[in-house]
């Protein structure tokens, strides 16, 4: 059995990203998702410059409007904004746990995710994966060992030889800085930063084409949050997927995010290179929100 290789998670200095982006493997066109009966007026009557996400003609929630932009292999896009700006609707369309208005989610070798014939949760195994801000949400179970967890995964796979699998298991899980003294200790009693990295090694067991976080470091204590965040910098570098990570914090998409999309009312407001973006912001409501962490 060919097994896909151990990530090397060595620290290593991110570079900044080229002016060019890198050749697509996620491609989202013209997302949108509303909640609600809908009326002619919705899209007109909500965003930015109504300062509202819900119509006031028939109470519909446009929770993501024409929402599109493109990440390349090994780039990391972040996703900001206040809470109902859209983020949460859009992570969801992407891992195929909402189901959009209109609109494509096209990952490299799979097509359009939302059209394709291929069993959702097969999907999410391979082509699009996601690290939750809570490990229950994940699927984890509090009562198994941080390798259980992991190797449930494995074996969903069709890996069948226990060798193979253990030797896997304790591997990703060695490489994401969790010793093995604790590999067969309950979930239950690791810390947040630690069940996060059990998170990761679960999703690496078939490293996808593209890995979503949501909040990864939500919670955590600062120095907890900068070790969990060199983590996911190093599988980002070395994973060569798409990664999008969607994030209230703007500090955690300045470290981890080559780009940046600004969601406001569920419409993108600004979009560019991150270091750009949180320097020289353009859009008022961007201002608004770098003005606010700086307060």
């Amino acid at each position: 059995m060919t097994t896909a290789p151990i990530l090397a998670l060595a620290p290593a200095a991110r570079p900044r990203a080229s002016l060019l982006p890198p050749p697509p493997v996620l491609q989202v066109r013209g997302l949108s998702r509303s909640f609600g009966p809908g009326c002619r007026r919705c899209a007109d009557l909500t965003g930015h410059a109504a300062g509202t996400s819900a119509c006031p003609s028939c109470g519909t929630v446009v929770a993501v409007h024409e929402v599109s932009f493109e990440v390349g292999a090994g780039e990391v896009l972040g996703v900001v904004g206040e809470s109902g700006s859209g983020k949460t609707t859009l992570l969801r369309s992407l891992h195929l746990d909402e189901t959009p208005d209109r609109g494509q989610v096209e990952v490299l070798g799979y097509g359009d995710l939302l059209t394709s014939r291929t069993p959702r949760s097969e999907l999410r195994r391979s082509a699009v994966v996601m690290v939750h801000q809570n490990a229950l949400a994940a699927g984890l179970s509090p009562a198994l060992a941080a390798e259980s967890n992991v190797a449930e995964r494995l074996l969903h796979t069709g890996v069948r030889d226990l060798a193979q699998v253990r030797e896997r298991v304790a591997a990703l899980l060695t490489a994401l800085d969790i010793p093995a003294a604790r590999h067969q200790d309950a979930l239950s009693t690791f810390s947040g930063g630690m069940k996060q990295r059990v998170q990761l090694a679960r999703a690496l067991v078939e490293p996808p084409s593209v890995l979503l976080l949501d909040e990864p470091t939500t919670g955590l204590d600062p120095s907890v949050q900068a070790g969990l965040l060199e983590a996911v910098q190093d599988v980002a570098d070395r994973l060569g997927a798409a990664t999008v990570v969607v994030s209230h914090d703007l500090g955690v998409v300045e470290v981890l995010a080559d780009r940046v999309v600004v969601l406001h009312h569920g419409r993108v407001v600004e979009h560019g290179l991150t270091d750009q973006v949180l320097e020289d912001p353009q859009h008022p409501y961007t201002q608004l929100l770098i003005s606010s962490r700086l307060a």
